[in-house]
């Protein structure tokens, strides 16, 4: 297994990189928004922009990209983000903005399904959990790592732009070089929307409003921090802090999931970050001045805390919900369960800022949390309640879990128990 990652070395340092620009453009997006005095519904616009792009990219660049090399796809598609980031970073145009963030979408859904495939691939069925696990650890390193770069460029937000254009050149470098051998196109699964739901109606739920909070968190949160008054620093290191607790979370998480009634897990760990969401949207409301300057600092590291819980909770839920499925999903359908829920979790994602643009709308910016904690929170009580109409599935028919982030469109499973669906 060693060998096989000393192989795979140059690739996961590209996809880590790609995922460290990719993540660190969504703040920097919102910032910069936020420092020309924009909109909710603008910065709620341009990130529906980016997660329909992928969307679209998930389904229909994947085989495109993969017919041309998959070296010179991903060199296509990573330059295809360092130009637009590049562009985003030298105007203040509104329609710019949504078409380079639709298209960055689209480019960034061929790298993940490209990076991934190739890692799939690559990994035999005995090892292919442990380098999974070790890419999915290089992402979360990745997404702690971006947030660092937009403290260190938080006074020169276009500069930032700059850094992650150089990002997408320094992976596109690195797989350049590489003498690995190029895997093969596969075929897609299909998406079965009503079967999912009707076999498995808290997945299918728990992903949408996963996708919803999760695009809302990470992408127009930073927003309305920064409009409240508080420090682009104070916003940056919050959400490196939510990374870290997915990384510290996901594997206890996922061991106790694979020992107990997962429906029993999901309502805890939803009913945990509905309360840190709770204590966001009290910490949001007013001017910011809880968090800044030096009486604040208590409340500061409170914050810290509770971003570590919001994001050790609510960033491994899908992966939770996707086993839950996994487990009542006949052995047959396994891959197109998996392409259903990151389907349905991506149009979370174009849903999320479109509902947070109508709240603003209707009834201001400052009940944009509330409305994810109630969301979130009204999950919770649906899983319990749906826990009262449906007996648990035995052990020895669960699926094993894997840790699974929403970014690709790639599936290999052979049988039930040995699952994985990979990817921010």
């Amino acid at each position: 297994m060693e060998g096989k990652l000393y192989s795979l070395r140059a690739l996961l340092l590209s996809m880590g990189s790609i995922h460290l620009a990719t993540a660190a453009l969504g703040t920097l997006v919102a910032l910069r928004i936020a420092a020309i005095g924009g909109s909710a519904e603008l910065v709620s616009l341009v990130a529906a922009s980016y997660s329909l792009g992928f969307l679209l990219g998930c389904f229909y660049t994947y085989k495109p990209l993969a017919g041309v090399g998959y070296v010179r796809a991903f060199a296509g598609a990573a330059a295809l983000c360092a130009m637009f980031a590049l562009l985003i970073s030298r105007t203040d145009s509104a329609g710019v903005w949504v078409i380079a963030r639709f298209i960055i979408g689209m480019a960034t859904a061929g790298l993940y399904s490209v990076g991934e495939a190739w890692i799939n691939d690559s990994a035999s069925t005995s090892s292919r959990g442990r380098i999974l696990a070790v890419y999915s650890t290089v992402l979360g390193a990745a997404s702690v790592a971006s947030q660092a770069v937009v403290a260190l460029v938080s006074e020169d937000i276009s500069g930032g732009f700059v850094l992650m254009a150089a990002a997408f050149c320094f992976a596109i470098v690195v797989l350049a070089l590489t003498r690995m051998k190029q895997p093969v196109v596969k075929g897609h699964a299909t998406v079965r929307l009503l079967p999912v739901f009707r076999y498995s109606p808290t997945a299918f739920i728990g992903t949408l409003v996963t996708g919803i909070v999760v695009t809302v968190f990470l992408s127009i949160l930073p927003f309305q921090a920064s409009t409240v008054g508080i420090s682009s620093t104070t916003i940056t290191v919050n959400i490196a802090m939510a990374y870290a607790g997915r990384i510290l979370f996901q594997y206890p998480l996922g061991l106790i999931s694979d020992h107990m009634d997962r429906r029993i897990l999901i309502v805890g760990i939803s009913l945990v970050a509905s309360a840190a969401l709770l204590l966001i949207a009290l910490f949001v409301t007013g001017d910011g001045s809880a968090l800044q300057g030096e009486p604040g600092m208590g409340v500061r590291l409170a914050a810290i805390g509770i971003s570590i819980v919001l994001g050790g909770t609510l960033l491994p839920l899908y992966a939770i919900l996707m086993a839950h499925a996994m487990d009542r999903t006949d052995p047959v359908y396994v891959p197109s369960t998996a392409i259903t829920l990151l389907f349905v979790y991506t149009v979370g994602g174009v849903m999320g800022p479109v509902l947070v643009a109508a709240i603003s709308v209707l009834f201001g910016d400052v009940l944009m949390v509330w409305a994810m904690f109630y969301l979130l929170f009204g999950f919770s009580i649906f899983a319990a309640w749906k826990i009262r109409q449906r007996a648990r599935v035995p052990s020895a028919e669960q699926a094993v879990m894997s840790p699974a982030t929403a970014t690709s469109v790639e599936t290999l499973a052979s049988e039930k128990r040995i699952y994985s669906v990979q990817g921010g």
